[in-house]
């Protein structure tokens, strides 16, 4: 895995990236606690709540850790692309199409009313999840060797979805759901590093947040088959 092609000035200060490395551990905590208040007062609605707080915690950090040139150029076209990179984010995107979203069509006809916000959230968390993850965070550990700053991302992200989402969402305890993360934030994270820019991991993201039903999953409306029972 390259290193980043982001260059030395464009990064925000020392202190600035101190903090932001430190934010996903405040990221996650105020995910946490939200979804379990909001779940304590009305489950079917706590995703909304957790999704709020999660993109605005992100934000907050974003702005605070980054500097604007930074962040204008993870929208910028790749700096430069390796052949797998355009095949590996369609097939990371279309594995849970196929896998999930048409073996179970019937799930999002008896549920017509989350076809929406299905929709809106597979369009915003995945530039608002790109951004720090495999933006932000990877721009902070540009120095480390490439596989330790892939860990420290990927090992976090993974994290964040039993303990904020996982907390309303039999499916996002999944061991089989831990796995396909670690994949795709790898991957993501390669894509990042490689190209410069975030525009294919954000395409990957967004088919993959389609594919694998997730407001359909936060309700418990889709519940992966290996939890059944």
């Amino acid at each position: 895995m390259s290193r980043s092609l982001l260059s030395p000035d464009r990064v925000a200060a020392p202190r600035a990236r101190l903090l932001l490395l430190l934010s996903p551990l405040l990221v996650i905590a105020l995910g946490h606690a939200t979804a379990r208040l909001a779940a304590a007062i009305h489950p079917p609605t706590a995703w909304i709540a957790v999704a709020l707080v999660y993109w605005g915690a992100m934000a907050i950090a974003l702005r605070a850790g980054t500097t604007r040139a930074q962040r204008r150029s993870w929208w910028g076209p790749a700096r430069r692309r390796p052949a797998w990179v355009i095949p590996a984010a369609i097939a990371l995107g279309l594995f849970p199409m196929a896998g999930i979203l048409l073996l179970n069509l019937h799930v999002v006809a008896a549920h017509p009313a989350l076809i929406l916000p299905w929709l809106i959230f597979a369009a915003i968390n995945p530039v608002a999840e790109e951004a720090f993850w495999r933006g932000a965070l990877a721009d902070a550990t540009r120095t480390w060797p490439a596989w330790l700053a892939c860990l420290y991302s990927t090992v976090l992200f993974v994290a964040s979805h039993p303990l904020m989402w996982g907390v309303f969402s039999e499916g996002n305890r999944s061991p089989m759901l831990y796995g396909s993360l670690v994949l795709m934030g790898v991957a993501w994270f390669a894509m990042r590093r490689v190209t410069g820019s975030l525009r294919w991991a954000i395409v990957s993201h967004a088919l993959v947040d389609i594919g694998n039903l997730s407001v359909f999953v936060f309700v418990n409306a889709y519940v992966p088959p290996a939890l059944h029972g």
